[in-house]
């Protein structure tokens, strides 16, 4: 179900938003790791869709110097690793928080939709402003979270064995994911392997530079 915000709220809402000192995220870990040392020596697997996209291969090497921090060597030319990892990642609007009363007639330039009742159809379901006119969950009074998702696989070279999955989700009011991806990838990795089957909360702090 969806919040729907008074001004007052709404304001205090983003006053919290933007003192923010933390990026928080949820890390879920399933692996087979073996309890003793192994060779981290590794390869980097690509997706068919991911060979020529220069935005999967900025992120690539993100995930190149993390792992560097966790001990994980990838392969000289001519050398065959122990393992192989893949990534991936996407972005999806998660929440709308909106904001009454309605206009009217509200056009939302991000969404190209239009509508000419106070009361609207969207896919979410019926409420207060929920009526039958206008097909679309989008108003231009509506503050937008986006879910940012990261899952990193780790494989064995030879076996093909799956030897760990980690999933990780942040809500975030930036739509980028770009400026996210550092704080993914460093909650993925921290504290790896940790325990099988948990999801966790990670908290880490925003960097000076960070949004």
């Amino acid at each position: 179900m969806k919040r729907y915000l008074t001004p007052a709220l709404l304001a205090l809402s983003m006053l919290l938003t933007g003192c923010a000192t933390t990026f928080s995220s949820q890390v879920s870990v399933f692996h087979e790791w073996p309890s003793v040392a192994q060779d981290q020596s590794y390869i980097l697997e690509r997706q068919p869709a991911q060979e020529n996209d220069p935005e999967y291969k900025f992120y690539e090497e993100e995930l190149r110097a993390e792992l560097g921090l966790h001990g994980f060597k990838e392969i000289t030319p001519g050398a065959t690793p122990a393992l192989k990892i893949g990534m991936q990642y996407a972005t999806t609007l998660s929440e709308l928080q909106f904001i009454g009363p309605w206009h009217p007639a509200m056009y939302d330039p991000y969404w190209g939709m239009h509508f000419r009742s106070a009361y609207f159809y969207s896919p979410y379901g019926y409420g207060p402003y929920y009526g039958r006119h206008f097909r679309g969950p989008i108003d231009a009074n509506a503050v937008r979270y986006y879910l940012h998702q990261l899952e990193i696989n780790i494989s064995e070279f030879n076996s093909n064995k799956k030897l760990a999955t980690i999933k990780v989700s942040s809500e975030q009011s930036d739509p980028q994911i770009a400026t996210q991806m550092p704080y993914l990838l460093e909650s993925a990795l921290r504290g790896f392997p940790g325990k099988n089957g948990s999801t966790t909360t990670v908290e880490l702090p925003l960097k000076k530079d960070g949004k």
